[in-house]
C-alpha cells in the first residue's frame, strides 16, 4: 500500500468523525446557551450546519495557525512572545469568524442586520465562539503535548545512541594498536634519554584516558576542560611529532560548553589525515570568532590512503543538532581544511 492509499484511508474515517464531532460540541453549546429551552429540529439543524461550517473553519484555521507559529516561535524559544501572538491571532481570527457568523446567521433567518441585532447576535456568537476557543485549545493542546513528548522521547534515545556511538568512535581510536604502539615508542625513547619527561608523557597519557572516562556520560563539557584535556593529548601527539606539529590555540572566552571529545576529535582527524614531515610540517589553528564559533583549522596535505569515513565529524554534526539550532559547518579549499563547530551556552 502506497502513501497516498494510506493518507486516502485515514481521511475516509478522520472526516466524517471530524464532522461528528463538531456536531456534537455544536449540540453541546447549543443546549447550554438555551439554559432550558427547548431545542426544536429546526434549531439542531441550524446549529448542525454552524458548528461544521464555522467550528470546522475555526479547527482548520487554528489548526493552520499553531503549525505555522510552530516553526516561527516555537514554545521553547520564545514562550513570552509565543504566547502574546498567539492570544491576538486567536482573538483576531474569531472575530472575522464572529463577523461572518453573524452575517449568515441574518441570511439564514432571513433577518435586517441592524445595530441591535448585531450586537445581540454577536453577544451570542462570542460565548459560542469562546466555548470553540476553550474547547479547541484544550484538545490541540493535548495533543501538541503528548506530541512534543513523544518526539522528545525519541530525540533523547536519539541523543544517547549518537552519544553513544562519539564515545565509541574516541575510545576505539585511544585504544587503537597504532595509538598505543606509537605512545609506548614514544615513552621508550624519553625512558632513556630524558626521565622526567617520561615520567610526565605518563601523566598526560593518564590524563587523556581519564578524561575520555570521566566524560562519557556527559552530554556537554566546559570549554576550558575540553582544551585542557587537548593539551594533554597535544603533548602526546608532539612527543612523536616534535617540531614539525604546530598547534596554536586563541580561544578569547572559554565561558561557553561544548561536546565532550568533539575538538579532540577533530584535532585527531587533521593529525590522522594528512601528511607531518620535515618537508612538510603540519599547522593547526584552534580560534574562536566572533559569531560564537570554535574553528579547528589545518593546513590541507592529505597523506595517500587516509580517505575516512566520515562517521565522527558526522556524528559530533549531528549530536549539536540537539543543543542548537547553528549547524556545524565543514570548509575547504586546495590549501586549508576548517571546521565550525557552534560554542554552547548554558
Amino acid at each position: 500500500m502506497t502513501e497516498k492509499q494510506i493518507q486516502l484511508k485515514k481521511l475516509i474515517w478522520q472526516v466524517p468523525a471530524f464532522i461528528l464531532l463538531l456536531i456534537a460540541i455544536g449540540s453541546l453549546i447549543m443546549l447550554f446557551t438555551l439554559k432550558g429551552d427547548k431545542l426544536t429540529g429546526q434549531m439542531f439543524l441550524y446549529g448542525s450546519i454552524n458548528s461544521v461550517v464555522l467550528g470546522g473553519s475555526f479547527a482548520l484555521g487554528l489548526s493552520f495557525m499553531i503549525s505555522t507559529l510552530d516553526r516561527k516561535l516555537p514554545w521553547l524559544h520564545f514562550p513570552l512572545k509565543r504566547l502574546i501572538v498567539q492570544f491576538l491571532v486567536t482573538i483576531g481570527f474569531s472575530s472575522i469568524l464572529i463577523v461572518v457568523a453573524i452575517l449568515i446567521t441574518g441570511f439564514f433567518w432571513k433577518q435586517k442586520i441592524t445595530s441591535a441585532y448585531f450586537w445581540e447576535t454577536g453577544y451570542f456568537m462570542a460565548k459560542v465562539a469562546f466555548l470553540f476557543v476553550f474547547a479547541g485549545s484544550l484538545i490541540s493542546n493535548a495533543i501538541m503535548f503528548f506530541k512534543n513528548w513523544k518526539e522528545s522521547a525519541v530525540q533523547q534515545e536519539k541523543l544517547k545512541r549518537e552519544q553513544l556511538a562519539l564515545q565509541y568512535e574516541t575510545l576505539k581510536s585511544q585504544v587503537n594498536p597504532h595509538f598505543l604502539f606509537n605512545n609506548l615508542n614514544s615513552l621508550t625513547s624519553l625512558i632513556s634519554t630524558n626521565p622526567d619527561k617520561a615520567i610526565e608523557f605518563v601523566k598526560k597519557l593518564s590524563e587523556v584516558y581519564r578524561y575520555v572516562l570521566d566524560q562519557k556520560d556527559q552530554e556537554l563539557v566546559a570549554l576550558e576542560t575540553e582544551l585542557k584535556f587537548l593539551e594533554s593529548y597535544i603533548f602526546l601527539q608532539k612527543i612523536r611529532f616534535e617540531t614539525n606539529l604546530d598547534v596554536q590555540i586563541n580561544v578569547s572566552s572559554k565561558n561557553f560548553k561544548v561536546i565532550p571529545l568533539s575538538v579532540q576529535m577533530l584535532v585527531e582527524n587533521a593529525i590522522k589525515h594528512n601528511e607531518i614531515s620535515d618537508k612538510k610540517p603540519l599547522q593547526i589553528r584552534i580560534f574562536t570568532t566572533d559569531d560564537e564559533f570554535l574553528v579547528v583549522e589545518n593546513q590541507l596535505q592529505k597523506k595517500s590512503g587516509s580517505e575516512g569515513s566520515g562517521t565522527g565529524i558526522q556524528n559530533i554534526s549531528d549530536r549539536y543538532k540537539f543543543f542548537t539550532e547553528k549547524n556545524m559547518t565543514i570548509n575547504f579549499n586546495l590549501e586549508h581544511f576548517r571546521v565550525s563547530i557552534p560554542l554552547l551556552t548554558d
